[in-house]
């Protein structure tokens, strides 16, 4: 049943991304409410159903951006595989794993997202402009309000989507 609640959570998910989100940015910066969602859910169910989340995550997050299609789905399946890595060695999901998820992830996914970008030509605005070094000192300024963002969005996320899958039944740690 989480495989079908993916489509919708996920384009609702991108679609606040891009209308209300943009409203709320500090210093370049706004949280990133697919990578969260996508994150949190695959905290606790099978890598096939987090591979599925993330794949129509950034379908969805890249249908409604000028990226290429398929440019934040590379960086979320990355953060997958990873979180599927360490997850089964929890015990349990506590707050430092909210963290470490939520900062590792931002981090891989905006830097696969920009290595994409500048590979495919869509570069941004002020690449020329600013010469490589400066990009680079943009990008650190970008990503850090990005990071603080989803430090205080992963934990209500994380409620929101352990709710649901309780109620689906679909928790992971509740089979083990």
């Amino acid at each position: 049943m989480g495989s079908f609640l993916s489509l919708p959570i996920l384009m609702l998910a991108a679609a606040l991304q891009v209308t209300v989100m943009p409203q709320i940015s500090i210093f370049g910066g706004r949280p990133d409410i697919v990578l969260l969602l996508v994150s949190a859910w695959s905290l606790n169910t099978s890598l096939d159903q987090g591979v599925l989340w993330a794949f129509v995550g950034g379908i969805c997050k890249d249908m409604l951006s000028a990226a290429p299609i398929g440019t934040s789905v590379i960086g979320m399946l990355l953060i997958i595989f990873a979180i599927h890595a360490v997850r089964q060695q929890l015990f349990s999901v506590g707050f430092f794993t909210l963290v470490w998820v939520s900062v590792l992830g931002t981090v891989i996914q905006q830097l696969s997202i920009l290595t994409i970008l500048l590979f495919t030509g869509f570069q941004p605005q002020y690449a020329e402009q600013l010469g490589y070094g400066a990009l680079l000192n943009q990008v650190r300024l970008f990503i850090v309000p990005t990071i603080v963002y989803n430090l205080i969005g992963i934990i209500p996320i994380y409620w929101f989507v352990r709710a649901i899958q309780r109620a689906l039944g679909t928790d992971l740690r509740l089979t083990r």
